[in-house]
């Protein structure tokens, strides 16, 4: 009695993603997506570079600007827009030196000290300004003691120059910092402490007449929010992700494809062809031996 043959194991993914036709496919594929990451990394990189660069430009065009009053572009109790970071403005009025804060634990450089945040009293011959106060960042200083020496605000009227700045968010309840101190420059703390009307936004000085103390140092202009990404690049970017995961959606639709013509599937008669009991349809009238009589 001849014997039986083995079965056929089985036609699974796994055996059918083992097999060379379908191995080289698959190195073929993943190398298009490691191609498509490659460069969609390289245009998140150029979008990091040209947004920085593009911001650098619009910074160094708004320092250029020369310094214009304060009223003209922005008004207390009024919304601080953007495109007002970094702007020159001029200022004159008179320091308030019971209102002086420090706030501790601001960078510059590699150092780590204090802001000096000083309440401006504006005087000015518009009503819609005089008598507001203005926060000013006199500078920056190493420690955190209000009652060092060189903190002193220049006595009497002053005219400061400084760089536009937005409100940053509400910090811990000035109750329960050290006293002459604060751990954030926000307006709408700041009214309940200085009075107001304020400005939401505040000035970092550059230059004052009279000069104040050099133990000071003055600040660097402020930098713009924002993610300093070029938006064009960025779409770039996740073009080449989505082809890159797409290499790698089609060779796993062509491996479902090739189980399926292996296991005969694609060789079936599909439904409705034929007639009831399996036999071919008959010839529609007028096929070819009609052609020929």
């Amino acid at each position: 009695m001849p014997s039986t043959p083995p079965a056929e194991p089985p036609l699974t993914l796994w055996r059918v993603a083992r097999t060379p036709r379908m191995i080289g496919l698959l190195v073929l594929f993943l190398a298009v997506a490691a191609a498509c990451g490659f460069l969609g990394a390289w245009q998140l990189d150029r979008a990091e570079v040209r947004g920085a660069a593009a911001q650098a430009a619009r910074l160094a065009e708004i320092e250029a600007q020369p310094p214009v009053p304060i009223a003209e572009v922005l008004l207390p109790q009024t919304t601080f827009e953007g495109e007002l970071v970094g702007r020159r403005v001029e200022v004159a009025g008179e320091y308030e030196a019971d209102g002086q804060l420090l706030v501790p634990g601001r960078a510059l450089g590699e150092r780590t000290g204090s802001l000096v945040l000083t309440p401006l009293r504006v005087a000015s011959d518009d009503p819609a300004v005089d008598g507001a106060v203005l926060p000013v960042v006199r500078g920056w200083v190493t420690g955190d003691d209000p009652d060092a020496p060189g903190l002193e605000v220049p006595a009497g009227p002053v005219l400061v120059t400084g760089y536009l700045q937005a409100s940053e968010d509400s910090g811990a309840d000035h109750a329960s910092l050290a006293p002459g101190t604060t751990d954030s420059i926000s307006s709408a703390e700041l009214l309940g402490v200085w009075g107001g009307p304020i400005w939401t936004g505040y000035a970092v000085l550059t230059s004052s007449q009279p000069a104040q103390d050099v133990t000071v140092e003055l600040l660097p202009p402020p930098t713009r929010s924002g993610t300093g990404l070029n938006i064009q690049n960025l779409g770039y970017a996740a073009q080449w992700f989505v082809f890159g995961g797409f290499a790698v959606f089609l060779w796993v639709r062509l491996l479902k494809d090739e189980v399926l013509r292996l296991s005969g599937a694609f060789d079936e008669e599909p439904e409705g062809e034929g007639t009831a009991d399996g036999d071919p349809a008959p010839r529609a009238a007028g096929g070819v031996e009609d052609a020929r009589a």
